[in-house]
């Protein structure tokens, strides 16, 4: 009888966790396995493309791109945007100085032509890093708007460390910092630009 009432208690707990779940499944896994997004590279020796600017000829130009993760794959991360807020830039000393941003800035998803600037990421999305054009001077970093007096452009013998964040619903993450250096050389090989354009990721500590 007590072996009885015992297998009948077990059954109805299970009864009820299993309509918990149901109704609360995506709230409870997201106290016992929050979300979890991470950066990671996506392809740091360039992507060869073209612009073809108003008026002008198709320009040659290499863009770079980041990937966010999902890790908690389970969990959709709703209205995610990845922010830059903040840079600091490398002195002659070679001691890396920050300097003032009055906001953080939007970085675009990838193609930004078809992606809204807030998406839902299921399992990973590209993201557009920055870009340099051929003849140009300057790495330019992929953001929604930028300011006239904006200082967070990458020159000839130049190397800024990016402070990126990424939001998502109820995520906010520890801030990675990517470093891009130039030598003021350009080359449409990918191989080749990846030695005279280094980028690296400096992980969270």
């Amino acid at each position: 009888m007590v072996v009885t009432h015992i297998i009948e208690g077990f059954t109805a707990f299970g009864t009820v966790a299993v309509a918990v779940l149901a109704i609360w499944g995506d709230w409870v896994r997201s106290i016992l396995a929050p979300l979890k997004l991470t950066i990671i590279e996506h392809n740091f020796s360039g992507d060869p493309t073209t612009f073809t600017p108003p008026g002008r000829p198709p320009v040659r130009v290499m863009f770079y791109h980041l990937r966010v993760i999902n890790q908690r794959r389970w969990l959709s991360a709703e209205n995610c945007r990845v922010m830059l807020t903040g840079f600091s830039r490398r002195d002659p000393s070679g001691i890396f100085q920050p300097v003032p941003m009055p906001v953080p800035f939007q970085f675009l998803w990838a193609p930004a032509e078809l992606t809204p600037p807030s998406i839902t990421v299921l399992r990973e999305q590209v993201l557009d890093l920055g870009y340099i054009a051929e003849n140009d001077t300057r790495f330019i970093p992929r953001l929604y708007g930028i300011p006239n007096n904006f200082q967070g452009f990458v020159g000839s013998n130049e190397a800024v460390r990016f402070q990126i964040q990424i939001e998502a619903v109820n995520f906010s993450s520890s801030i990675y910092v990517v470093e891009v250096a130039w030598d003021g050389q350009w080359s449409y090989v990918p191989a080749t630009m990846r030695q005279h354009l280094p980028i690296r990721i400096i992980p969270p500590t």
